[in-house]
């Protein structure tokens, strides 16, 4: 006997269980947000300044003059003019 038959099509059954395990893991996120967001909150707020700061402090050097200076003593990479 073909089972296709005696069950019908899977369609409505697939996309009935897809739903429900998008249900679950909504439910999972927002419950791991409640219990945890307090201290991502934190988390990626310490992050956010941490990085203000070295941006600003990569703001303040002056690459030019300090790759000039390397190669004046012989590093940095970069080949001196002849």
């Amino acid at each position: 006997m073909n089972t296709q038959r005696k069950f019908g099509s899977r369609k409505g059954a697939t996309f009935i269980e897809y739903a429900l395990l998008a249900g679950l893991v909504a439910i999972v996120v927002a419950a791991a947000a409640m219990f945890f967001g307090d201290d991502l909150k934190q988390l990626f707020g310490a992050t956010g300044e941490q990085t203000e700061t070295v941006k600003k402090g990569v703001e303040k050097v002056d690459l030019h003059s300090t790759l000039d200076k390397a190669n004046d003593k012989g590093g940095g990479g970069g080949q001196k003019n002849p």
